[in-house]
């Protein structure tokens, strides 16, 4: 994007009947900098004025290739806006599982009373 300030200053600083060669070298500029900007190679350019209107790129320097693994590409940037409201399914698929909690086996000599593997629960209270 071409600053407006800019322009009026250089346009101030022209004279008069070089105006439409700076109009004409900045409308080709502008092109120029839009086609970079879309082929994300736009990086870093600077330009001048010469005193009979022409616009001259000093310095162009290009910045690095977008990351083709970006996961942008592949999923949207706000993904909650294409999340289905009814997240009973979500819900009911973990209802369906049991709980576990923190087992201790107990001793050999007690499940082999048993001849059934004897499971206690045991709660975890912090101190």
């Amino acid at each position: 994007m071409i600053a407006r300030d800019w322009i009026l200053d250089v346009l101030a600083e022209l004279e008069l009947w070089y105006w439409p060669i700076f109009l004409w070298e900045l409308y080709w500029l502008d092109r120029y900098l839009t086609a970079r900007r879309t082929e994300h190679r736009s990086g870093l350019v600077g330009y001048s004025v010469c005193r009979k209107g022409r616009i001259y790129i000093t310095l162009q320097a290009f910045a690095d290739k977008p990351d083709p693994n970006d996961w942008t590409m592949f999923v949207p940037r706000k993904p909650w806006k294409r999340l289905s409201l009814d997240i009973w399914d979500v819900w009911q698929g973990l209802s369906d599982t049991k709980s576990q909690a923190p087992v201790k086996q107990l001793t050999s000599e007690t499940s082999q009373m048993s001849r059934a593997p004897a499971y206690v629960s045991v709660a975890l209270i912090p101190p």
